[in-house]
């Protein structure tokens, strides 16, 4: 059946369809307002930049009393990024122009990798570290953000896997034990050893310096691992002791050699005090010759 409608029926049909479609717009329009605002927070994506205002704001720098900071990041350098944080003044007098100066609050240095904060406004070759929230890098991607190439973190122990010898260390307890005439049981209680092998993760620290045919554990010092390289199949037996912290030596000491025409031995105490002993053979006793320790800094360090 074919219906046909006058002209007044179908202006009323228009003008009814257009109050439903803008009904329609108007309350999707109100529910959008309605949103929660943590979820639009959650949807908006943040800039380096941004990333940089907020570990500045959470941290414990001291702003001067100014409130209404600015950040701005001068640059980047591999994992470092350099910010600058200011204030803007307008110091015109005619209310009309503006004239803007910028007083510098402090610089200051974020290491993504390491996660750590410093301000190097004063001193930058002895930067303050400064406290902050480090879940703003956690919980953002900030090596994508910021275009930085993220390191794989190297642990160089683990208190789990690691057998660590026994302190403290006598060179001439060691030597029976370990070399000759050789107590097997005796040597793995007291001083674990491991054989050196050139595709061995811990090679990539010791690099061209040092080539042991094994190496020990001693107990960790603070965050300091404290390491003896053994060097026994050549005809010149050395010893050297290294401190390592993370993937980085930061010292090193020749505490052992014995090369047919004399002897150098050592005693290492459970406080990490490490006498040298001197002798030209077995058969003499030892004669003291220098004593080192390990200071808060991991360096090992002659006691005058």
């Amino acid at each position: 059946m074919k219906v046909i409608l006058n002209g007044n029926e179908m202006r009323l049909i228009i003008i009814s369809l257009s109050l439903i479609l803008f009904s329609c717009k108007d309350f999707k329009t109100q529910e959008s307002n309605d949103l929660p605002k943590n979820v639009i927070a959650k949807n908006t994506k943040l800039t380096c930049e941004d990333i940089a205002y907020q570990i500045v704001k959470s941290s414990n720098l001291e702003l001067r009393g100014q409130k209404d900071f600015l950040t701005q990041i001068d640059r980047i350098e591999g994992d470092n990024i350099t910010i600058h944080v200011y204030i803007e003044n307008n110091i015109s007098e005619d209310p009309k122009t503006k004239q803007i100066v910028e007083s510098t609050i402090a610089w200051l240095s974020l290491n993504v990798n390491d996660n750590k904060l410093f301000n190097t406004t004063a001193d930058p070759d002895n930067p303050i570290e400064l406290n902050f929230d480090k879940k703003i890098l956690s919980e953002n991607d900030v090596f994508s953000l910021c275009q930085i190439v993220k390191k794989e973190k190297k642990e160089v122990v683990s208190n789990q896997a690691i057998k660590y010898s026994i302190l403290p260390i006598d060179f001439d307890e060691y030597y029976k034990a370990c070399v000759n005439p050789y107590d097997s049981i005796q040597c793995n209680k007291n001083y674990p050893k491991y054989f050196y092998k050139e595709n061995d993760a811990i090679a990539k620290f010791f690099g061209n310096n040092f080539h042991p045919s094994d190496y020990m554990y001693l107990p960790k010092l603070n965050d300091y691992q404290p390491i003896i390289l053994c060097n026994t199949d050549s005809d010149t037996e050395s010893y050297d002791l290294i401190v390592l912290n993370n993937d980085k030596i930061i010292s090193s000491l020749e505490i052992g050699i014995m090369d047919g025409g004399s002897i150098t031995q050592f005693v290492i105490s459970k406080d990490y005090k490490i006498n040298l002993y001197k002798r030209k053979n077995t058969t003499e006793k030892n004669v003291f010759f220098k004593s080192y320790n390990i200071d808060k800094n991991g360096s090992i360090v002659e006691i005058k």
